[in-house]
């Protein structure tokens, strides 16, 4: 677990540089971003070289709003940045989302960075799941994998690796994993009773790491062959630093002031988070189906990998699975996408 002394260092004291890596030619999609780390890592691919980055936003009036803000700190092509309108609380809109990226003649990289962080409000249950798990993994999951032929069908074409990377958070270290007594973990949390409001973030984090690590394993196994110098698809997530954003703009009370002291205090820009997804997005195969931290490779928390944590994976992904098909049937044939 990060001590307070780490989330100094990481919050204070390292350097951050900006990418370098050119997305020459490559087409981007990064979903939440009208604002915040998303449409800073959007600036940032775009100056970068790509040819196309597609902002999937759920209000389109504020993805028009930062395409124009990019747009004119830039100075660039009017023709490279498009604004798609995708909602990840609702399976139709995810569906006409695809069905657009399917007409794309490439897709080189999938940044899925929308999501939410809800502590006290009014109990929802979409996906019928708790909404920050509802949001962050069961919706997340529900685009990514619709996404995945795309992808390989890039890698094929083109001979490139392409790159699906999940913005994550170092505070799945601090979740608390429930005692479900072997129901569905998702539907578990559909009992407000069974929830603790403050721990549903960091839960939710933990969940969807839970979820790439077998994710990653299913979809391009061999790339555990150090040996290999390439792989058809690269899957990763990392920690983007505690951030001034929107993230948690649905907080009230006196913790939205504790929230508000503590981010003037320690919290880096926007644009220094999106700094460390650019990087891993367009990071080596090494890390594939791994976490990064202050742009580095880092290691899972015990409690993820070891033979309780390989239970759990295995657990979250079976559950996680019987709720997407639920929601869109057949979904997992898109892991056998060639």
């Amino acid at each position: 677990m990060p001590t307070f002394g780490n989330f100094l260092h990481t919050q204070l004291v390292l350097k951050i540089p900006k990418p370098t890596t050119s997305f020459a030619s490559k087409t981007v999609i990064i979903t939440g971003a009208s604002s915040g780390i998303g449409k800073e890592a959007a600036r940032h691919i775009v100056r970068l070289g790509a040819s196309k980055v597609i902002l999937g936003c759920r209000n389109i009036t504020k993805g028009d709003r930062a395409k124009r803000e990019i747009e004119s700190s830039l100075g660039c092509s009017q023709k490279i940045i498009e604004v798609w309108e995708v909602d990840i609380e609702s399976p139709e809109s995810i569906k006409k989302f695809v069905d657009r990226v399917n007409y794309l003649s490439r897709l080189d990289v999938v940044i899925n960075n929308a999501g939410l962080a809800l502590l006290h409000n009014k109990y929802q249950v979409p996906y019928g799941t708790e909404r920050n798990v509802a949001v962050n993994v069961i919706g997340t999951f529900l685009l990514a994998l619709q996404l995945i032929p795309k992808l390989k069908q890039t890698a094929t074409l083109h001979g490139v690796t392409p790159h699906m990377t999940f913005t994550s958070s170092a505070l799945y270290d601090v979740a608390k994993y429930p005692e479900h007594q072997g129901e569905n973990i998702f539907t578990w949390m559909s009992d407000k009773s069974h929830v603790d409001m403050m721990n549903q973030y960091n839960l939710s984090k933990l969940l969807l790491l839970h979820a790439i690590i077998k994710l990653s394993s299913i979809v391009d196994p061999v790339t555990s062959d150090k040996s290999r110098e390439s792989s058809s698809i690269v899957i990763n997530s990392l920690d983007p630093c505690f951030c001034k954003t929107q993230l948690g703009r649905d907080i009230s009370g006196m913790l939205k002031v504790a929230t508000a002291v503590f981010a003037f205090l320690f919290a880096r820009t926007a644009e220094e988070g999106s700094r460390l997804v650019v990087k891993t997005a367009s990071a080596g195969r090494e890390t594939h189906g791994g976490y990064m931290r202050g742009g580095a490779l880092k290691e899972y928390a015990p409690f993820v990998t070891n033979e309780d944590g390989v239970k759990k994976t295995n657990r979250v992904w079976e559950d996680l699975c019987t709720k997407l098909e639920q929601l869109q049937p057949g979904i997992l044939e898109n892991l056998n996408a060639v």
